[in-house]
Order: C-alpha cells, then structure tokens, then sequence
C-alpha cells in the first residue's frame, strides 16, 4: 500500500486539529470494543499511551488487529477511516511521549493536570498503531459509497 497520506488536506486537518481518536479493537470472547483516547502521529504511525491494567492492553496484545476513526462532529463532516496493527510496548514510569500529548489535548489544563501525575505514573504502556489501509471522506468531494 501507498505511504500514508499525511498530506492530504483533509488528514493534514484532522491531524493538526486534533479529534479524539476511536479506537476500536476486538476482545478474547470476540466482542468489538470501541474507546475514545488521545493520540499523536509520527513518522506515520500512531501512538496512544495508556494505563497497564486498561483492558485494551491484554486484547491488543492478543490480537493486534485494530480500526479506528479521526473526525469532525460539524459539517462539511472530515472522516479519516484507518485499519491497523498495533504493538503494545510497556515503558517504566511516564511514557516519554505523554506530557506532549497531554498538552495538545488539555491545553492550559496541562500543566495541572501532569503536576498531579508527577510521581504516582510508575507504568504506562504504549501502542503504536502501523495504518495498513485507510479512507477518507469529507462529505464534499469524497463521500460514503454508499451515497453515491
């Protein structure tokens, strides 16, 4: 498959903004499960940082197929589709990349927020989401196959 197209304008946007991600992923007994959670992109993988004891540790680590979406929630909507793998790494104290993350979603809340975090973090463990394909949608030009 193509590189992923973080220049695309519509990913570019998502990317920049930044929306929740739903990360959706599949559990022992087969069941589907969705989660919202906070993300960064790099090198075109994505990454989320979470707790040791979150239930998405133990299935994705199971069964590393995921899907997830970036969106908007007003119209013209942007839809960024993507099924991935995920690799699920624990990492000794704070995740190196969770304060950068932290901010871009808290903002001016940051701050605070790490302050209360600072010493109690002892484990976290980070998924790094490989794309493998993906789809896009504004509603505009490229929209559900369905409407066409």
């Amino acid at each position: 498959m193509d590189a992923f197209p973080a220049d695309d304008a519509v990913v570019a946007a998502l990317l920049r903004e930044p929306p929740l991600m739903r990360l959706a992923y599949v559990t022992a007994s087969g069941q589907p499960k969705v989660v919202p959670i906070w993300w960064q992109y790099a090198d075109g993988r994505f990454t989320v940082i979470t707790g040791p004891k979150a239930e998405k540790v133990r299935h994705l680590a199971a069964n590393p197929k995921v899907a997830f979406t970036l969106d908007t929630d007003r119209p013209p909507y942007r839809v960024l589709l993507v099924e991935g793998e995920a690799a699920v790494e624990p990492v000794e104290g704070m995740a190196p990349e969770y304060p950068a993350i932290v901010r871009r979603f808290l903002g001016s809340a940051a701050e605070g927020y790490l302050a209360r975090m600072e010493g109690r973090v002892k484990r976290q463990v980070r998924i790094t989401i490989t794309p493998r394909r993906w789809r896009i949608l504004d509603f505009v030009e490229r929209r559900p196959k369905s409407l066409a």
